[in-house]
């Protein structure tokens, strides 16, 4: 199929799908069976406390292929995100996105964790290489045409970054290919700069409009950074921070507070911006740190989140101590 042909099949039925997620990585490989367990009970407690009505999870691969600007902090690999998600969190009543990055993988390791998915009753999102350096066993195609073969009913979603919208005007497109191999739902890269997203947003909701489908679910992910470190990596994440809040945050003296903030005007603004084009805009708060700072932040940015899009009667949320870290 080319990609024009993938461009105009873009009909996807209405579905069920989650408005507001809180997104988490699962432990290092080489914790003990002991710690793992400790911060499973952790994660747990805190995300049944939280008004969410999903819970991603993550899977990591090592991106230094696509820059030569080194890495802030050294890759680990993690646990197996679909046993994390539900042998490990077990408690965890809500539903499950699963990640999974499918440049490792070979096509039964994909194909069993699919079915894994598909048997549970969760979601997944398929990730392509870093970068066309990277040594890659499946490619992004071929991984969803394996789902469309192995696991047709289990909901497929895919990444949406929209600063690659700024050169190529692209991404609006490039969503509505995916669109056509089967996703039904989108999660962004971790958002700083409204304008690129609003620019995104546009263009898929006319784009949509022309073509007289729906406009896919989009959730916006918000990260808390409470740190130059954490800035850093961002950055090197490829997240657009623009220089004005840069100097915002590193001279704030209160970091944490500060970013917390933006984030809460960064969505605010593109969820009003968003209804005002007829989308129901989603959000992906993460919680990706070692820190119990800014673990504790991403429960306040729930919080302030769930206000956004009206939900009310959130439960109190827990404090945690311990979370594992994407770097």
């Amino acid at each position: 199929m080319t990609d024009h042909d993938e461009a105009t099949d873009v009909s996807v039925p209405p579905t069920e799908l989650p408005l507001l997620t809180y997104g988490i990585t699962p432990p290092k490989r080489s914790w003990d069976p002991e710690r793992v367990a400790e911060v499973a009970a952790r994660q747990a407690a805190r995300i049944r406390a939280l008004p969410v009505d999903g819970l991603v999870i993550y899977d990591l691969q090592d991106e230094s292929a696509r820059t030569e600007v080194p890495r802030p902090f050294p890759f680990e690999p993690c646990q197996d995100p679909v046993t994390y998600a539900y042998e490990h969190l077990a408690a965890v009543e809500v539903p499950r996105i699963v990640y999974r990055c499918v440049a490792p993988l070979d096509a039964p390791s994909l194909t069993d964790s699919l079915q894994r998915l598909e048997t549970h009753g969760g979601s997944t999102v398929l990730v392509g290489a870093a970068s066309r350096h990277q040594d890659t066993q499946l490619s992004l195609p071929a991984a969803y045409g394996l789902h469309a073969e192995v696991a047709p009913s289990l909901p497929l979603g895919g990444v949406l970054i929209a600063e690659r919208h700024r050169e190529a005007r692209a991404e609006h497109e490039r969503v509505l290919r995916k669109v056509g191999r089967g996703c039904r739902f989108f999660i962004s890269q971790a958002v700083y700069a409204a304008e690129d997203t609003r620019n995104v947003l546009s263009d898929l909701a006319y784009r949509c409009e022309d073509l007289g489908v729906p406009v896919p679910r989009v959730l916006v992910t918000l990260t808390p950074c409470g740190s130059e470190r954490t800035l850093t990596f961002l950055r090197w994440l490829g997240v657009a921070v623009p220089p004005w809040l840069e100097n915002e945050l590193l001279r704030s003296p209160d970091t944490l507070a500060t970013s917390i903030d933006v984030c809460t005007e960064v969505f605010a603004d593109l969820h009003g911006f968003a209804a005002g084009l007829g989308i129901e805009l989603g959000c992906n708060v993460e919680s990706v740190s070692l820190r119990r700072d800014e673990i504790d932040a991403s429960v306040a940015l729930v919080e302030r989140v769930a206000t956004i899009i009206g939900r009310s009667g959130a439960p109190a949320a827990t404090t945690a101590t311990d979370d594992p870290r994407s770097a």
